[in-house]
């Protein structure tokens, strides 16, 4: 049926022409091979990102899941609002998760590299919509891209949206195609296990509901979509408790502009990593050569199935930037809108995969996959692009010293204390001590290299230099005294280069009041 206009009043009609008669001998061999392809696909993500996950420290997001979790199930639904701005979902499975894998690092990760890795599976079924070779150009996209690969190695809420989003798209287009209701019942499902995984889900759904209602009319449609509107009327109260904490306010309190410049670059190369500019700017010129690939070489019904999925990706990623830009509601971020990747990649397949120019498409689906694959590579082989390095930090801190005063850059106690028991922030004006450890970080710097951490080289009052350590990751300037000398915390806020720095103590340290 390629190329064929349908009356919108028949859509039992759209369905794809294969689905009517059993496969030919051919068909069945293409399906034999893309199963295949798609299984060596699936393995090849889960080595990525199973024989990896430990390769990067915690950090301080993560480092709330694990504490949050940690804690009974009853307990930590009760401290959500307070310390997270998601639904509860994500946190109720991974504390079931952890309670047969572990709490540590790995044990919380796995969860998300398993949901990760079943993510290339569902896209493969997505693309198929438009062919078998768009689905496997879609699950070849999901298992290379750097920011699917990061989200998958990360124990936060954006691998399981990401995954019940692109289900959403799959049992969607079946909905749209053929009006199918057992699709528009797992369209309604997996729709509202997105919303309840993350809100931005609801950008998503939105132009999905309207493109159903304008295929299917809106009585056959009405209860799908009512349950799933239900389910966000019934997360409000959660949503504005999370959002009168305040602990998305530094979404806010940043630059929109290049909020908004940064969620692309995410989208084709990752959050941070060597020569981003370069790789963005490669990465984003071939997926740009395969939109091209649509508009001049796709057939009409590929044209058509690109121009559903790209409005679902505009809706998702537009919407709530303008939302920011007219100060209705600013929480516009990468990862927010990370859910949006999926119908982009879809696209970008359908571009790569596309009849009309099947070298030119695979050229240019091998480029990408070159490109993510090599940023995947330099961003684990070099430490300074990584997360921080908590985990380094904790092994540069002398163990043999149970009573130092260690002074961080801002909220560092979370996932440093992972990592070092016994830590605690002191309110106190002043401390009693024989050591003090300064901290700092590699700073990230967009589009260029991290520049390098600095700490204190001078020593406070009453103590003398103990060594220096310099890493590609932190910084540790360590001071001690023959005796306990009582030091301002003031004193030691104002010998840091960061504002709104940490003084944590740990062990017989005594505060001064």
């Amino acid at each position: 049926m390629a190329g064929v206009s349908v009356p919108a009043t028949a859509p039992s009609q759209l369905a794809p022409a294969h689905a009517a008669k059993p496969l030919s001998a051919v068909g069945q061999l293409r399906a034999s091979r893309s199963a295949q392809v798609v299984l060596a696909l699936t393995v090849f993500a889960a080595a990525l990102r199973f024989g990896t996950l430990d390769v990067q420290s915690a950090w301080l997001d993560e480092s709330a899941t694990i504490v949050l979790v940690r804690r009974g199930l009853g307990g930590m639904l009760s401290h959500l609002s307070a310390s997270e701005s998601t639904p509860p979902l994500y946190y109720t499975l991974v504390w079931a998760w952890t309670k047969i894998f572990g709490t540590g690092v790995i044990g919380f990760r796995s969860f998300s590299a398993l949901v990760g890795t079943l993510t290339v599976p569902v896209m493969y079924l997505a693309g198929r919509r438009v062919s078998p070779r768009v689905g496997c150009w879609a699950a070849a996209l999901t298992a290379v891209n750097p920011a699917m690969y990061y989200y998958s190695q990360e124990a936060r809420a954006y691998a399981l949206l990401i995954l019940f989003s692109a289900a959403a798209i799959v049992f969607w287009g079946r909905a749209l195609d053929s009006g199918d209701k057992r699709a528009l019942g797992w369209w309604t499902v997996t729709s509202i296990l997105a919303l309840l995984t993350h809100y931005f889900a609801v950008f998503l759904f939105i132009p999905e509901a309207v493109m159903l209602v304008g295929r299917l009319g809106l009585r056959r449609v009405r209860l799908p979509i009512a349950a799933i509107v239900l389910t966000g009327v019934a997360l409000l109260p959660l949503a504005a408790s999370e959002r009168q904490s305040g602990k998305a306010n530094w979404i806010e309190n940043s630059s929109l502009l290049s909020r908004a410049a940064e969620a692309p670059k995410q989208f084709l190369v990752g959050l941070y990593g060597p020569q981003e500019i370069v790789t963005a700017l490669l990465t984003g010129l071939l997926a740009a050569g395969a939109v091209a690939l649509i508009v001049y070489r796709a057939g009409a019904r590929e044209r058509e199935l690109a121009r559903q999925l790209a409005i679902v990706a505009a809706a998702a990623v537009f919407v709530p930037l303008l939302l920011a830009f007219s100060h209705i509601f600013d929480a516009f971020d990468g990862r927010n809108v990370i859910a949006g990747w999926v119908p982009c990649a879809l696209v970008v397949a359908i571009g790569i995969a596309g009849a009309g120019a099947r070298r030119a498409g695979t050229a240019t689906g091998v480029g990408i996959c070159l490109v993510s694959l090599l940023v995947i590579v330099s961003i684990d082989t070099k430490p300074a692009y990584q997360r921080d390095d908590w985990r380094a930090v904790a092994k540069g801190i002398p163990a043999r010293v149970s009573d130092s005063v260690i002074v961080t850059p801002e909220n560092s106690l979370l996932p440093l204390g992972i990592y070092v028991p016994a830590l605690q922030k002191t309110g106190s004006n002043s401390v009693l001590t024989r050591e003090v450890e300064f901290v700092a970080l590699r700073v990230r710097q967009t589009g260029r290299a991290p520049s390098p951490a600095v700490v204190p080289t001078s020593p406070p009052a009453g103590f003398y230099p103990a060594g220096i350590v310099r890493t590609e990751t932190y910084a540790i300037s360590r001071f001690v005294a023959p005796r306990p000398v009582s030091t301002s915390t003031s004193e030691l806020h104002r010998m840091t280069s960061e504002a709104g720095s940490e003084v944590l103590v740990r062990g017989s340290v005594t505060p001064k009041s």
